[in-house]
């Protein structure tokens, strides 16, 4: 309302908007009344109340309205009310986006895909550059603690399933006989078979360059004859003529 230095109520009174209560502050002149008109003064009624009006389209909080007994700070009326949709919005301030706008290329979030540029590699580990037998780069563990698969520092692979499952699977469906799903090398792993001394090929076949060592292959023994072998071991074979 508009009002006298004694407080008396002033009908009709002609007052003028500012964005400080200081002598320099500027007059604000982008005020609207209800219906969108544009406000330079405001007026008010023949009850000394002033009308409402919207603005400053600066956003403003808080405008000093003075009707000519000083300025007096006006505080915008829907602050409650913005206030309670701000505290229950689900990211007022939008942080969250922003954090899951940078992390969205570095750490996937759960069920999302991570897309990775052809080339390019989605995450290192560095590792200490000596022998590490201890430390893992990565570690599968239940909620007790129990580690299962883990790359230790080392770079050694451990696979450890939980329960009965099959602890290593390979599927190489387009690989055929003559390339290795599986290769075992005698120098630092490459994508070639040159250093391999022992692979297993996309038919199944195993190829191996030093012996191999069973139960029933290295001890096996040769019969034959009409008669089997008296005590045979697991490996012996028997050649059978008449």
């Amino acid at each position: 309302m508009a009002e006298s230095v004694s407080g008396a109520r002033i009908p009709g009174a002609v007052g003028t908007v500012w964005d400080g209560p200081s002598a320099g502050a500027a007059q604000i002149t982008d005020l609207t009344d209800t219906t969108g008109a544009p406000v330079l003064q405001l007026v008010a009624d023949v009850r000394g109340m002033v009308p409402n009006f919207y603005g400053p389209a600066s956003g403003a909080e808080r405008v000093w309205v003075d009707f000519g007994a000083g300025r007096v700070g006006l505080v915008s009326t829907t602050a409650g009310e913005r206030l309670v949709q701000h505290q229950t919005a689900a990211d007022p301030h939008q942080d969250r986006a922003f954090t899951n706008e940078r992390l969205l290329n570095f750490l996937p979030l759960a069920g999302a895909d991570l897309p990775v540029p052809a080339g390019a590699d989605w995450a290192r580990w560095v590792v200490p550059s000596t022998a590490d037998t201890t430390g893992s780069a990565w570690k599968l563990k239940t909620a007790d603690g129990t580690p299962y698969t883990r790359v230790l520092n080392s770079g050694a692979l451990l696979l450890d399933t939980i329960g009965v499952r099959a602890a290593l699977c390979i599927g190489a469906p387009a690989y055929g006989s003559g390339q290795a799903v599986i290769n075992v090398s005698n120098s630092k792993a490459t994508t070639t078979t040159t250093a391999s001394v022992f692979r297993v090929q996309g038919d199944g076949s195993v190829i191996s360059a030093g012996s191999v060592t069973a139960s029933n292959v290295g001890s096996a023994r040769l019969f034959s004859g009409p008669n089997a072998p008296s005590s045979p071991k697991a490996g012996d074979v028997w050649v059978q003529y008449a």
